[in-house]
């Protein structure tokens, strides 16, 4: 009998049960070194049931009847007229008022809640002194809630001086160019149903230069520790004690990546559409002051007020706008406005990824758009970007068989790096490129974002995983590897098991010779 631990031994009865199977072969793998094996299974299979329901519109008008522009800093909002007459009549047909919008938390959830000024009417057009705005359309002659035709929130992005000053004094420290950082996370979404469900955005990342790391491994169950894992290096057992996300004041006091960037003069970002879920808050108490220079909680709290659309059982439309596209937006403009800023952002989407297999169909096209537009601003030019999940997808029926097995812990992950990044640090780069057909995991991300910050700031030192000391930046040399050297429990592992002497086929069940 071989010496097993238990819960390998658990996942070993699982798999012998399975009874879909897949042909491998000795060519027909990710990672196929003499540590790890991750078989590479088929895209699709007779089993998947990819029909979905069509789309759900978020609004009748295809233009929005308010907006907001920014010249030389100063924020204006704008009456949309033309629309107006489109779907009104007459370009008066209706009276606009406007509210600031402002975070407005308790004292035992601070990070909760905003509150609104008295709405002012306006036309035309109407300098802003807030960055968050709230506007409210009703027909005329009355200006009145029960005749309210239009609602919507406006998020506004400006530099203040601030931040102007934290990236002069940045570059004057230093004689490297600083690497700016933007990351786009799309929750929930497999390497493999990135494949099936957002075949524009794939092929785009694609034939646009972005890496893939196929086997990039989840390291934990779902979303607080794996985000953890690449924001702070931290494991859930030392996330719940360093951080005490439960406890009011706790995440302030949380070594996480963006206050580093933030302390070494980045202007810094998060936003996470689907407020109530969101990554530090859902069972957690949030942040008492913001913890990035640019904090778009308080616009997620307030788009939970206009008018919501459910699709796939999630909240997809927020107003007029889906809640994606408001962070897609959000990413957007905060690169362009900041183009250069050395900045660090991440921007999370879960409305139309998190509850079912086929709903990231929904937003293919946009988030194609979007990166079609960071290409054309030339933020792909000029920055590293990250694209990613922090797993799988945990709900369905997929997840009771052997493909969910590896699904779940596979999720997708691609990274862009700028032209001028490859010829300043070209063995980087090589190794970079290696590393892509390596195991990797959230901590080798963790010390990947460390290093970016070492190769743009003078004496930053690099802070390392006592979770896994083996862990290493994707720009150093990473060597054949198994789970436990990547930080990976056995639990989430989908190298194919190995001890005394054997390697256990997860997929066909059975034991092989090395």
């Amino acid at each position: 009998m071989w010496d097993v631990p238990f819960d390998l031994f658990f996942i070993l009865v699982i798999w012998v049960s399975r009874s879909q199977q897949y042909s491998i072969t000795g060519q027909n793998y990710l990672i196929n070194t003499r540590k790890c094996k991750i078989p590479n299974i088929p895209t699709y299979s007779p089993d998947l049931n990819l029909t979905r329901d069509p789309k759900v519109e978020c609004t009748n008008f295809q233009t929005l009847l308010t907006y907001t522009t920014i010249e030389n800093h100063q924020a204006k909002l704008h009456i949309n007229y033309e629309a107006v007459a489109k779907y009104f009549g007459t370009p008066y047909s209706l009276k606009c008022c406007y509210s600031y919008i402002y975070r407005n938390g308790s004292e035992d959830y601070p990070d909760v809640g905003v509150m609104a000024s008295r709405c002012k009417e306006f036309f035309h057009s109407r300098v802003l002194n807030h960055d968050l705005v709230w506007v409210s359309c009703s027909r005329v002659p009355e200006l009145s809630f029960d005749d309210i035709v239009y609602q919507n929130v406006h998020q506004v992005i400006t530099v203040p001086p601030e931040i102007e000053e934290k990236a002069e004094k940045l570059r004057q420290s230093t004689i490297k160019r600083p690497i700016s950082v933007m990351m786009i996370v799309i929750d929930s979404i497999s390497r493999l149903n990135f494949y099936r469900t957002m075949p524009l955005t794939r092929n785009f990342v694609t034939s646009n230069g972005f890496y893939e790391f196929k086997g990039y491994n989840k390291v934990a169950d779902n979303t607080f520790p794996n985000a953890m894992a690449f924001l702070s290096g931290l494991t859930l057992h030392e996330a719940n004690s360093i951080c005490r996300p439960s406890e009011v004041d706790g995440l302030m006091n949380c070594p996480l990546l963006w206050y580093k960037y933030r302390d070494s003069g980045y202007a810094t970002a998060y936003a996470e559409d689907w407020a109530p879920i969101g990554t530090f808050n859902y069972m957690k108490k949030g942040f008492r002051d913001k913890p990035t220079d640019y904090y778009y909680k308080p616009y997620m709290d307030a788009i939970t007020y206009l008018k919501c659309l459910n699709q796939d059982t999630m909240p997809f439309c927020a107003g007029p706008e889906t809640q994606g596209d408001r962070i897609l937006n959000l990413a957007k403009g905060f690169a362009t406005t900041l183009r250069n800023i050395p900045y660090f952002g991440v921007f999370w989407m879960n409305t139309f990824s998190h509850n079912y297999i086929t709903s990231p169909m929904s937003m293919d096209l946009n988030v194609r758009d979007f990166f079609q537009a960071l290409k054309n601003s030339s933020v792909l030019n000029e920055s590293v970007v990250i694209l990613l999940s922090d797993h799988g997808i945990r709900f369905g029926d997929i997840i009771n068989t052997t493909r969910g097995f590896y699904e779940l812990r596979l999720p997708m992950h691609y990274i862009s790096l700028p032209q001028w990044f490859k010829r300043e640090f070209p063995v980087e780069v090589r190794n970079f490129e290696e590393n892509t057909k390596k195991l990797t995991s959230n901590f080798d991300l963790y010390m990947t974002l460390q290093h970016v910050l070492k190769m743009s700031v003078a004496n930053y030192t690099v802070s390392p995983v006592r979770a896994c000391p083996h862990c290493r930046s994707f720009f150093e040399k990473i060597p054949e590897r198994s789970c436990v050297e990547a930080g990976i429990p056995s639990i989430w592992c989908t190298c194919n098991v190995n001890f005394n002497g054997l390697i256990y086929d997860k997929l066909n069940a059975s034991y092989i010779m090395k």
